[in-house]
């Protein structure tokens, strides 16, 4: 039974190869070769070039920053006393004009105080009159004209003007120069208890509201100019032989689509260590400016002669270029001695350097390509 077995599994087997040997060669038979003897073309990828004229260009320093006011002060009582409503419509965030009374403190106290005491001067300037009659009759005139135009409820004016020493001693010895600066100091006293505004401008905070009692010293609020502003521009350490004081500069607003002038008014001398740059001050004024709004602009560094102007994507690894020549991708180091928006001043660079202008960062030195028509 088992050889039996063993005879049919030999057949099966026998069978099974021969078909599959048969099935394979009729299938070889059929592939056709992928060998074949014509010359592989090889495929270079097209490159945009240029060729760039030296010439002189006109350099201008790419600057940008945000405005701060020239101006920011707080405001102080030099007086004490209840603060008057003498402005109700003085809020935080309100505009005010040059001269304008801000705030004030009752002073009637020390104002009918300063009124005795012109009234004592003015007493003891009626009692010297009849010594100027008959020992100075040369000063009596100027004096008398003096005493008729006294008011004690304005300001006292300028003492009448000595003729001699003999007079001045006896206008001294009667206590008159005294009371005089006497008077005037106090006169300057009462100026504190009224405030008014150096400049135009708007109050940012408020700090007290008529009816309350302040003391001197005590803060009133805080204002700001709104006429003159400072825009803080970085500067980097190799631009700044091209900045100067008192150097125009144009700048621009996107948001207000707006062009602006301003003027370099100071160059810090301290450097920033986190970006190697040198702050730049520039005195801007005009309608439409903000504290904190954020400009662009451009300074004028002169002109650089001998430089090529080529297109920011044609730079790579910041200081090289690809020169195309014989088929092959070459780098070049240049010189950049300046920038703006769209391009970069270069020097370097052969008037016959086929530039490569597009694509830089996908090429290789070394690399084969072809000039695209």
């Amino acid at each position: 039974m088992k050889i039996r077995q063993w005879i049919i599994s030999g057949i099966l087997t026998a069978i099974i190869l021969i078909g599959g040997s048969f099935i394979y060669q009729k299938f070889s038979a059929q592939k056709e070769s992928t060998i074949t003897d014509n010359e592989v073309k090889e495929i270079l990828r097209p490159v945009v070039t240029k060729s760039f004229a030296r010439s002189t260009i006109k350099n201008t320093i790419q600057i940008d920053g945000r405005l701060s006011a020239f101006e920011k002060i707080d405001i102080a009582a030099e007086a004490t006393g209840r603060l008057l409503d003498v402005n109700n419509k003085l809020k935080e965030g309100s505009y005010f004009s040059e001269g304008e009374l801000l705030f004030e403190i009752e002073s009637t106290d020390e104002r009918l105080s300063l009124h005795a005491q012109r009234s004592s001067l003015l007493n003891s300037i009626t009692q010297i009159m009849p010594d100027l009659k008959f020992d100075y009759p040369l000063a009596f005139d100027k004096w008398k004209k003096y005493l008729d135009e006294f008011d004690v409820e304005r300001p006292v004016r300028a003492l009448p003007k000595i003729s001699n020493q003999q007079e001045k001693y006896f206008v001294a010895g009667k206590n008159i120069y005294n009371q005089y600066y006497t008077i005037k100091a106090q006169e300057e006293r009462l100026k504190n208890f009224s405030v008014y505004a150096p400049f135009n401008g708007v109050l940012l905070s408020l700090n007290v509201y008529p009816g309350s009692l302040v003391n001197q010293g005590a803060s009133l609020g805080r204002a700001m100019n709104t006429s003159k502003y400072e825009l803080i521009a970085p500067l980097a350490m190799d631009q700044l032989k091209y900045a100067g004081i008192g150097q125009s500069v144009k700048l621009y607003s996107e948001e207000l689509d707006k062009n602006y002038y301003g003027t370099v008014s100071r160059v810090s001398r301290q450097i920033d260590q986190s970006t190697q740059s040198v702050p730049l001050y520039i005195s801007v004024s005009g309608s439409g400016l903000r504290d904190g709004m954020y400009l662009k602009g451009s300074l004028n560094a002169g002109g650089i002669k001998g430089a090529i102007a080529l297109p920011r994507e044609a730079i790579v690894d910041q200081n090289h270029v690809y020169v195309f020549l014989d088929s092959v991708v070459h780098k070049k180091a240049i010189e950049i001695v300046g920038r703006d928006e769209s391009l970069v001043f270069a020097k370097g660079i052969e008037e016959d350097d086929q530039i490569i202008t597009s694509g830089v960062n996908t090429l290789y030195e070394g690399q084969k390509v072809t000039q695209q028509n």
